[in-house]
């Protein structure tokens, strides 16, 4: 699997729960370096930082309650749909991109 198509296939699971959308906000900070990769360094900076916002929240929220082993419940009804939205986003932003398109939970 190449390099851009890892990411994808991050980028798709990436909403899929609280712990994946994570680890996908910080293995991809440093990614708008990669010249190779992103097309636009200063518009990955932006999403990836709306990204960060609602990553930030959802942690908050996840520990204001406790931490629960399933929050899946929380993370579908306020955050999933925006999650998959900005994965799209920001994943549409690596080179030679053709109409990628994350499913969202509700397509």
């Amino acid at each position: 699997m190449g390099v851009r198509n890892y990411w994808i296939s991050l980028g798709e699971r990436a909403s899929e729960d609280l712990f994946a959308w994570s680890a996908f906000v910080a293995q991809t900070e440093f990614l708008w370096q990669d010249s190779a990769l992103v097309q636009d360094a200063v518009a990955w900076q932006r999403v990836w930082f709306e990204l960060e916002i609602i990553n930030g929240l959802a942690l908050a929220q996840w520990d204001d309650e406790g931490r629960p082993d399933d929050w899946s419940g929380v993370w579908d009804k306020v955050y999933r749909q925006e999650a998959a939205g900005l994965a799209t986003e920001l994943v549409g932003l690596t080179k030679d991109s053709r109409a990628i398109k994350i499913k969202s939970p509700t397509s």
